[in-house]
């Protein structure tokens, strides 16, 4: 509530109002791979950079967000991370570790001790998401790639926050625009490509941002939005497409 809506509500004689209280979400990124801000990087190292951008998302949807320090591919440095987590927050939100792969410690610890509800979603990119409960608090696992996190959160994890207070998305804004190149689809899949937009003729046109690799932060820092093709589009030149706006 800002100052100008709690006047709004007094001069209109509400006296009471019902009011949610502020999730406390813990953010952690994994991988051996990372480091701190500020420090040298190594052969084969990258700056930690998802749990800031995450940061920023939940507060933009109203909650409080603790930065935990990232843990490297350690099961047992992990679930420590995880259970002190649990212990102090309402929510947890991880990237990293949700794959395939053998040292995929999120996805791994969430099977053998965790009670998970749903793992991998038909999207692209960022299909390999987790949710359940870790020690009865929720947690979803991203992917470790930054745009791919930065998009299940935008698809996902931010309609269920709003879906906790029964409230509407204030945050996810969508217009329609005409495709005006092709755009690459998977068949049975939702496909959320970073474009940018321009008018012509009256008309509101999308067209592809850079590349559209999964590792590459910029080109969504760069955009104006993020199509929504549906599994029954297919992404052609012409095609009338919603747009879900950066």
């Amino acid at each position: 509530m800002s100052p100008e809506k709690i006047s709004l509500c007094a001069a209109a004689g509400v006296a009471e109002l019902v009011v949610y209280k502020k999730l406390r979400i813990a953010v952690i990124s994994t991988g051996d791979e990372l480091q701190n801000l500020g420090e040298e990087l190594t052969f084969g190292q990258i700056y930690e950079s998802n749990s800031y951008g995450l940061k920023s998302l939940i507060e933009i949807y109203g909650h409080e967000a603790t930065r935990i320090p990232y843990v490297i591919d350690d099961i047992e440095v992990l679930r420590d991370s995880l259970n002190r987590a649990a212990a102090e927050f309402d929510c947890i939100i991880t990237s990293g570790g949700v794959s395939m792969g053998e040292r995929d410690f999120v996805r791994i610890l969430m099977e053998q001790e965790g009670d998970i509800k749903f793992w991998r979603v038909k999207m692209r990119p960022g299909s390999p998401p987790i949710f359940g409960f870790w020690n009865d608090t929720p947690i979803f696992g991203l992917p470790g790639n930054p745009v791919s996190s930065h998009v299940v959160f935008r698809a996902i994890v931010g309609k269920w926050l709003t879906s906790l207070t029964d409230s509407l998305d204030y945050n996810s804004k969508y217009v329609n625009a005409v495709i005006a190149e092709d755009i690459k689809t998977q068949p049975d899949f939702t496909t959320y490509r970073r474009v940018e937009l321009f008018e012509e003729g009256g008309v509101t046109y999308a067209r592809l941002q850079g590349h559209q690799g999964s590792g590459n932060i910029a080109g969504i820092a760069l955009s104006d939005g993020l199509t929504v093709l549906l599994p029954e589009q297919n992404g052609r030149k012409g095609e009338v497409c919603r747009i879900l706006l950066l």
